[in-house]
């Protein structure tokens, strides 16, 4: 046999090897694969295109009406982050709760407002005290997303497991494995905020990724706030049981901007 047809032979040889591997067995030793080149089989991804979301398959519809669990409990609410306005020295899409009672710890639980997978994470250092944050997607094209979160349930502490160090200020988000999911009601953490620097608060963001927002309409809003939270983001307060949603539009709001949201009507 010539010694070309033995190196074809071999190619061919390897090539079914390859085929025949079970997943995650390939040639490339570079790491983990992360969800975006890995999904969990048979579900929905939800993939930033630049300029809006589009999903991998045809979604599941979306509970109607839109309702979530409260996430924290409100009795130990002091005051209201509005989404949607400038605060903190730049604009923000989330909203949030804010816990300035007397003596007040931080150890508050923060529940999951709606069944979701957990797609990316941070952690992170602020003026030295630990903090996460992170992202959850509804396979319907609900997203929502946590921040200074601390004393994480052990789902959220799986998914931590592979964030790199935290270092201060840096909370740039990763992809964490693919297939860890929450229910609604399902606790995420057992305290928030920083409560060495006595501030206690928690941030909250809900995006709908099926479709802009009425804000975004505005075209020199948009030109403003072309981001992958900003024009997708909608108003929480409004998406609460009756009951909850008039407590916290009885709330004083927080911050300069005050109750003022591209959002809240």
């Amino acid at each position: 046999m010539a010694k070309t047809d033995i190196l074809d032979a071999a190619r061919v040889v390897a090539f079914l090897l390859l085929s025949a591997a079970p997943p995650g067995c390939g040639g490339d030793d570079s790491g983990p694969t992360g969800p975006s080149s890995m999904p969990t089989p048979g579900a929905v991804r939800w993939m930033f295109t630049g300029e809006t979301w589009q999903a991998s398959g045809a979604p599941p519809a979306c509970p109607t009406p839109l309702v979530f669990t409260t996430p924290v409990d409100l009795a130990r609410v002091t005051s209201i982050l509005y989404p949607g306005q400038s605060r903190g020295g730049g604009y923000r899409p989330h909203g949030g709760f804010r816990f300035d009672g007397p003596g007040e710890s931080g150890s508050i639980a923060v529940m999951a407002p709606l069944a979701a997978e957990i797609t990316r994470a941070a952690r992170y250092l602020e003026r030295g005290e630990l903090q996460y944050l992170f992202e959850f997607v509804n396979a319907c094209g609900i997203m929502y997303r946590f921040d200074h979160l601390r004393n994480l349930s052990a789902r959220l502490q799986q998914a931590a497991a592979v964030l790199p160090a935290a270092n201060e200020g840096d909370s740039r988000t990763a992809d964490v494995p693919a297939g860890l999911a929450v229910t609604a009601g399902e606790t995420l953490a057992e305290g928030l905020g920083a409560p060495v620097a006595g501030n206690v608060f928690v941030d909250w963001g809900v995006y709908d990724l099926r479709s802009s927002n009425q804000a975004s309409m505005n075209g020199a809003w948009l030109a403003q706030h072309r981001d992958e939270f900003s024009p997708f983001a909608i108003c929480w307060l409004d998406n609460l049981a009756p009951g909850d949603a008039a407590v916290v539009r009885s709330l004083p709001p927080s911050g300069d901007s005050g109750s003022r949201s591209d959002y809240c009507h």
